[in-house]
């Protein structure tokens, strides 16, 4: 099949929903030949068999042949980044995830209440969604109570949500690895019960145990690969509970939460944690079409997540699904490590809004809601709402 005369990104009319072509793409095919901004010939997957099949078959890698890899962050293929899982996997157990279900659980309700307290008009992505996400991370790293202002400054500015123009991003991040630096040594002195501590002690008999370099990366790691992503998750799942989903009463019912949580994580725009492009390594034939080695191969979840073959009304926003198998974390060997807390986060949030504020709504319509824009993590800028 010829390259297609139209590029990645393809138009998306509305931030909050999937480009159009992706419907028409799937009846032709499920693997499309096309190209990326730069003009690179890519082929695109946006059918749920196929893209299991990629992101689970070890012939196709994170990096390209011949580019070094980067073995002391997950961001690497093979043995080198299954060692770093199976130790990782001591820090992100369901024992921890028990552990910090309280202290999440707290901490949205305390914004929620914060919010309510200073009274409507409110932005939930300023008063709610933001802070509530950098509140679990530094829960889960252990930062000390009085940095936590710095390493919240640090936080907004890598993420490229506000940056100081004369401070500067390289500069934030400098400071901000300087500081987790130090962080990850005080663990080593003084453990606590959190996450890096616990990745401080875990010494696996076969896998031995991670060094500074591979504790840095992961706590920079926690950082800028779910901050944004999971605050754009709460206020898009806000955004769409309101205006589609019948409003945030009744979600006070652990069953129906989990749900609609689901329905969110299926419906987050896909131009938020997308998976990594993939790169083949050895000739491999998937839905009739030859996949060249040294091709790149770009998997769409949200192409995946709106297939009829797996969901009925797929456009549809719809709390009650069930189920719902939806892939927004991923698939196979490099599945989000921090899908179980993004769940705990965002189900935190919902909760504590459906509690306290149920008759939450927006001021403004859902077309008139601003965004950031941003090529990565594209979500609202601002949220007001109102009670």
């Amino acid at each position: 099949m010829e390259l297609l005369n139209f590029e990645l990104p393809y138009d998306r009319p509305s931030p909050l929903e999937p480009p159009p072509a992706y419907a028409d793409l799937r009846k032709v095919s499920p693997v499309i030949r096309t190209q990326t901004g730069a003009g690179t010939p890519a082929w695109l997957i946006i059918g749920p068999k196929e893209a299991q099949s990629v992101l689970s078959d070890r012939r196709f890698a994170i990096t390209r042949e011949g580019d070094p890899p980067d073995v002391e962050s997950l961001l690497n293929d093979g043995e080198n980044h299954a060692r770093l899982r199976r130790v990782m996997a001591h820090g992100f157990s369901a024992r921890m995830m028990n552990s910090l279900k309280p202290k999440v659980d707290r901490i949205a309700e305390e914004l929620v209440e914060e919010m309510r307290a200073a009274g409507p008009p409110a932005n939930l992505m300023e008063m709610v969604a933001h802070p509530m996400v950098l509140g679990v991370i530094t829960q889960m790293l252990g930062v000390p109570v009085e940095d936590r202002a710095r390493f919240y400054k640090w936080a907004i500015a890598v993420s490229v949500v506000i940056i100081d123009e004369e401070q500067g991003l390289a500069q934030g991040w400098a400071e901000l690895l300087e500081f987790l630096s130090a962080l990850v040594q005080s663990k080593r002195e003084q453990p606590q019960d959190d996450l890096l501590s616990t990745l401080v002690a875990v010494r696996d008999s076969e896998d031995g145990r991670l060094n500074d370099t591979e504790l840095l990366k992961t706590a920079a790691g926690l950082l800028t690969g779910g901050q944004l992503t999971t605050v754009n998750a709460i206020t898009i799942g806000v955004m769409k509970l309101i205006e589609m989903g019948g409003g945030l009463a009744g979600l006070t019912d652990e069953h129906k939460l989990e749900l609609a949580i689901e329905e969110i994580f299926r419906h987050q725009a896909g131009i938020s944690g997308e998976t990594f492009p993939r790169y083949a390594r050895a000739d491999v034939e998937i839905a009739g079409h030859r996949i060249a080695e040294g091709d790149m191969v770009i998997v769409r979840l949200e192409g995946v997540n709106r297939d009829p073959a797996l969901f009925s009304d797929p456009d549809r926003f719809d709390p009650t699904r069930s189920p719902n198998p939806h892939m927004r974390f991923g698939y196979g060997p490099h599945r989000c490590v921090g899908a179980a807390i993004a769940r705990l986060t965002v189900t935190a949030a919902i909760r504590a809004l459906a509690t306290q504020l149920p008759n939450l709504a927006l001021t403004v319509p859902l077309d008139e809601v601003p965004w950031t824009g941003l090529p990565l993590d594209n979500g609202p800028s601002e949220l007001i709402v109102t009670w």
